[in-house]
């Protein structure tokens, strides 16, 4: 053999050998930690629009803050995102059976915290109750012996209950409720004050008004006016909320959610420190 062919030879077998080094040697990527109903599928448990909150988009998608967040988080984890579209009451109930992996834009309440396990917080709203122009609200006790509603589960629920007894009206979902408004069936609503730009009031022509409240109002504590807005997931995924968490803090870091906020004409000041609240469950 020549010279010339014993360095071919050799130049050839490092060619080959080289990339199989490289291939061997190079570690694999470790996989998630969270486990998910359907593989390669982030299921997300939604009771209906709230912008700036959250939006339901055709072709399950997500938009507003918290879509932002979760599209985000779909993407750098290489999942596709699925809805499960239920009712408000029903959300918490899918994710403890399994049903879904995520459910989204929940208050805190620590019942709800012994079933299923908290995110960091994506926004903080204020408790308004709304009303249509032509009533002559002055405050709360303009309300004595009317109809107030808010939605069956709401963090409202129980005192407008003691507040207006059976004058009380609790709705299966937001647009119920709404709509009964607009229809003259109830004369206020009580829910977030992002409400005022759901699909139902938006298209009111600008016949509702809206009034932030205050603690002592209908009997509202400090805690349930200012209210961060979570998402959850089961009590035994925990690791679906920490990755969740991490790309909360990404999105801090490098500035991306000061852009979620403009694009959602808001501020920094509709931003809140990303702190998950006491978690019960186990």
């Amino acid at each position: 053999m020549t010279r010339a062919v014993r360095l071919l030879v050799r130049s050839v077998c490092f060619m080959l050998v080289v990339p199989l080094i490289l291939v061997v040697g190079r570690p694999a990527s470790p996989a998630p930690a969270y486990r998910l109903v359907q593989p390669g599928v982030l299921l997300v448990a939604t009771y209906g629009s709230a912008a700036p909150a959250l939006s339901i988009l055709p072709n399950d998608q997500l938009g507003a803050l918290d879509g932002a967040l979760l599209t985000a988080f779909a993407k750098d984890q290489g999942l596709k995102i699925k809805l499960y579209q239920t009712t408000f009451a029903s959300v918490i109930l899918a994710v403890e059976q399994g049903k879904v992996d995520l459910g989204t834009y929940y208050y805190y309440k620590p019942e709800r915290a012994q079933q299923v396990y908290y995110t960091y917080p994506f926004y903080q709203e204020r408790a308004t109750l709304f009303t249509l122009r032509t009533f002559p609200y002055a405050g709360p006790d303009s309300l004595k012996g009317r109809r107030v509603a808010t939605v069956i589960g709401y963090v409202w629920a129980t005192y407008l209950q003691q507040a207006f007894g059976s004058s009380a009206v609790l709705f299966p979902d937001s647009a119920g409720a709404e709509t009964a408004l607009l229809n003259g069936q109830i004369e206020g609503y009580v829910n977030s004050d992002d409400s005022v730009n759901g699909p139902v009031f938006s298209a009111a022509d600008g016949r509702v008004a809206a009034h932030l409240l205050k603690a002592g109002d209908f009997g509202f504590p400090e805690s349930v006016i200012a209210t961060p807005a979570y998402n959850f997931v089961k009590c035994d995924n925990k690791p679906l909320a920490a990755a969740l968490n991490d790309e909360m803090t990404k999105l801090h870091t490098t500035g991306q959610w000061a852009k979620v906020l403009a694009a959602n004409k808001l501020t920094s000041a509709s931003d809140i420190p990303l702190e998950a609240p006491p978690q019960l469950c186990h």
